[in-house]
This record gives C-alpha cells, structure tokens and sequence, in this order.
C-alpha cells in the first residue's frame, strides 16, 4: 500500500510554542463542538463504549449489526446426509428467589469478570489499531558538547570546539498504505466482537449454572424433609409391630425387622443432610460466594414448573444457530481471519514516503580561540520516498499461505460448534420431553404408593396383612418420595438447559 508520511522536523525555542498552539487553537476552532462530540465516541478515545457496558450484563451489537455475525451460507453444517458418490462409499440463610441468586452470580461469579476484562482489553486493542489513522508526533533535542582536531598543514594542528542543542519535532502521518490499516482495524473490529460474544456466553453460562445448582439445593432440602418423613413411616411400622408384639401376635425376627428399617431410614437422612451440604458448595461456587457463606434457597414446592416447549424441534436448532453467542462469536473470529488474508496481501504492495519538516540548529562555535560564532539558523527538509521490498526470502508469501489456513481452521472450527450446537439442542429437547413424562409418572406413582402404604399399616394392624408387605409398602412410598423429587428438579433443569442450548438465558436487569 501507498504509505505518505509527512514530518516536521524541528521547531525550537518560543516559535515551536507559539507555532505549535496556533496549529491546535485552529484545530479546535475547524472541528467544533458537533466534531468534538462525535470525536469522543471513536473507539481509539472512548474503547469502553464497544466493550459490555458492566460484568453483570451482556453486550448487544449495535442496530444494523447483528446480521454480520450469522453463519454463513457457505459455512454452514450440512442438515442432511449427501447423497454417495457413485466411486465413493458415504460418509460416515438469606434466602434468595431464582432472580436474586442469578444477580448475585453476575455480580460476583469470577468469570464474568474474566470474560469482561477480556472483553475491555479487546476493545483497548481495537482501539489501539485505530492509531494507525492518526499522525505520530514526536519530539527530541540531542544537545552537547564536541571537541575535535582538524589537521590544517603540516605541523598545523586546528581545535574546533562546539556546544550545539538542535530541537526538533517529527509528524508522522500515514496517507495511503494499499489497506493495511483497513485490514487491521477490521481484524481488531471482528476480535473485539468475538470477545464481546464470548463475554455474553460466559453470562448465560453463569446463569444456567446458578439454575442448575439452584434445582439441585432445593431438591436436595426437599430430600431431607423426604428422609424424615420416611424416618418417621419407619417408627411407626416399628410402633405398629411392638404393639402386636405385645399382644404376642408378632415375633422377635419381625420385631428386629422393623428396627433395621428404622436404622436404614436414620441412614438415609444422615446421607440426605450430605447431599444438602454438597450442594450448598455447588450453588456457593456457581454464585461466587463462599461455600461457607450463610444463605438459603426456596422450597422445590415453590419453584413454577415450566411450560411445555411449543416448538418443533427444527425451529429449535435454527434458533439457536442464529442466536447463540459462541457461534456469533466464531463467526466474528472467522471474518477476523479474513481480514488477516486481507491484511497479508497488502505487504506485496510499496510504501510511498511524503516527509516535510522544520527546525532550528542553535550551537556555538570556536576554532582555535576568537573569533567566536553564535548562530540560530533554520533547516528544512522535503523528500519523497518510494519504499517497496522487491524480495523477502519467501516471507510475505508464507504469511499469506498461514493466513489462508487460520481462514480455513477457523471455518472447520465453526463448523464443528455449529454441529455441537445442534447436537447439545437435540439433546436437551429431548431430555426435556423425557422428564415431562417422568414427571407425570411420579406423581402417579407417588400418590399410588401413599394409598398401599395407607391401606397395608391399616390391614397390618388389624393381622390381615403381613411385615413384610408393610415394610414393601414403606419402601415404595420412600423411593416415590425420592422419585418426585428428583423428577421436579430435573423438569426444572431440563427446561432451563433448552434455553441455554439454544442461546436464550436471559438475565435479569441490573
């Protein structure tokens, strides 16, 4: 590319000063409070403003935008089989509500601050490779002092002695350049929304962990009150045998019967108060808080059920191909790679060198004594320069080549996460389809085995009915107890992983 440069050379003294605020009091007066304002939204001054606005909340495009980050038709995952090819074979404490745990992940889980930062230092990159477009202006003033011998006749020997200063100020400024500087301030452009992207992923990646480990702490308190109450079941059956025992219509070996179920039940709710502290971490980790910090979760019984997925199973997946933030995400490190080919072709071109310059050379000079000459004179310079490299040792046509294959890696890479995507939606669809049926069967199964339960103790206690069948029913109605719960907190999570796998977590306001 064509690079003009332009330099001035040098202004010393009260005349750089004053030349200087001169060239900045027009500048102020040429742009103005409208150039001012919209100066001030460029990314090399305010980076910020392309970066997510806070830790706890995610990036949108700009209006207009959003269509730049879908997947291109070209590299879009096939949706069918190919049809073979005739020669080849085919292809193988407080307690916190839902809303509040997520707004205190956000605000405290780590990485979001992590995906955050790097999001900001991403737009400070970007905005870094807009200086390209600005001029260089640089100042230096080598001052000293030189004494040297100069050979005059023979036998003759001249001492000249000097002490100069020469001040000088440089402006740089880059004209034309054949797209290096279009090339790079798009491939930092596209970076930078990558990283914007992937900063909005990390958000509902949080959000659905804190959902996730939410489900589980409640479920996993609801399990202790199951224990009990099964711990309780168990005391009355052995309530139930002492007493016909008593009136000797049971034997010792059932009597012990029963008290094994008893211990078994303690057991059970001693390992239910485990899963409780376990989860406690889970949830602690997913929110960013301590696992011994003191909070509490709702009952599972409070939590609303979520409502049937309406949508095909297709409309899913297009959904999620187009909204998902790690696939926008490659999509923009896919379009950065394209701007990395651009910018590699571009070394093939010259550089063309505009200088100009101005500056003063003050020094003091002595030749063998008096006389002595003080002197403040200017200089000038004006040159063009046309630079161009003619052959790089294969360096610039090696670069392309490297740039071409990141392209390409990039491409087979998004490929590869569009298919996980699709993959991660069919299955929660279908995990979600499976709990709903899951869900309904342990209601049923629930109710079904409160009533044996119900009916054996009555028959047991009148001798129509045997301990072990008691015992049988106890058993069930604890395993449907467990079954209920589990199922409630997998319809939960079930429905909160469809949204996550298809991009739609949302988050609550800051």
């Amino acid at each position: 590319m064509t690079l003009w440069t332009f330099c001035a050379d040098g202004i010393g003294g009260q005349q750089a000063a004053g030349s200087w605020a001169s060239l900045a009091l027009v500048l102020a007066i040429a742009i103005g409070p409208t150039g001012c304002a919209w100066f001030a939204t460029k990314p090399e001054i305010a980076p910020d403003r392309y970066a997510p606005p806070a830790s706890s909340q995610p990036w949108q495009p700009a209006p207009g935008t959003e269509g730049e980050w879908a997947i291109p038709a070209a590299e879009r995952a096939p949706d069918r089989v190919p049809e073979p090819h005739a020669t080849t074979p085919p292809p193988a404490v407080p307690k916190y509500n839902l809303p509040e745990l997520i707004g205190i992940a956000l605000t405290n889980n780590p990485s979001t601050r992590v995906a955050w930062e790097r999001a900001r230092a991403a737009a400070a990159s970007y905005g870094a490779s807009r200086s390209a477009y600005y001029p260089t202006l640089t100042t230096e003033t080598p001052a000293g002092y030189i004494r040297e011998l100069e050979e005059l006749t023979k036998g003759h020997v001249g001492v000249v002695k000097k002490s100069f200063a020469e001040p000088s100020l440089r402006l740089t400024y880059l004209l034309l350049d054949f797209g290096r500087r279009s090339a790079d301030d798009e491939m930092f452009r596209q970076q930078l929304a990558a990283a914007n992207f992937t900063f909005n992923r990390a958000l509902q990646t949080v959000v659905f962990q804190t959902q996730r480990a939410s489900y589980g702490l409640a479920a996993a308190k609801a399990g202790v009150v199951a224990a009990e109450q099964n711990l309780e079941l168990a005391t009355t059956d052995l309530q139930a045998v002492q007493s016909r025992l008593d009136l000797g219509l049971a034997t010792e070996p059932v009597l012990r019967l029963a008290r094994a179920r008893v211990a078994q039940s303690r057991f059970d709710l001693a390992n239910a108060h485990l899963f409780v502290r376990e989860a406690q971490a889970s949830l602690a980790l997913a929110i960013g808080l301590a696992a011994n910090a003191p909070f509490d979760v709702e009952s599972l019984e409070s939590q609303r059920l979520p409502a049937p997925v309406r949508t095909e199973i297709g409309e899913l997946i297009a959904e999620a191909v187009r909204q998902r933030p790690d696939l926008a995400g490659q999509v923009a490190s896919l379009n950065a790679r394209a701007a990395g080919i651009e910018r590699a072709r571009s070394a093939f071109y010259p550089s063309l060198d505009l200088r100009a310059g101005y500056g003063e050379q003050i020094w003091d000079f002595t030749f063998q004594g008096p006389p002595t000459e003080k002197t403040l004179q200017p200089q000038y310079v004006g040159q063009i320069t046309l630079t161009w490299d003619l052959f790089t040792g294969f360096k610039r046509l090696n670069l392309l080549r490297q740039a071409e294959a990141d392209r390409a890696a990039a491409a087979a890479s998004l490929r590869s996460d569009e298919l996980d995507a699709i993959a991660e939606v069919w299955r929660a669809y279908y995990a979600f389809e499976s709990t709903k049926e899951k869900y309904a069967a342990a209601e049923a199964l629930l109710t079904a085995s409160q009533e044996a339960y119900a009916a054996n103790l009555e028959t047991y206690r009148q001798g129509l009915s045997t301990i072990v069948e008691l015992l049988t029913a106890e058993r069930d109605l604890a395993n449907a107890r467990f079954a209920m719960i589990q199922s409630t907190a997998d319809l939960l999570t079930a429905s909160a992983a469809v949204s996550y796998a298809i991009g739609a977590v949302e988050t609550p306001p800051p």
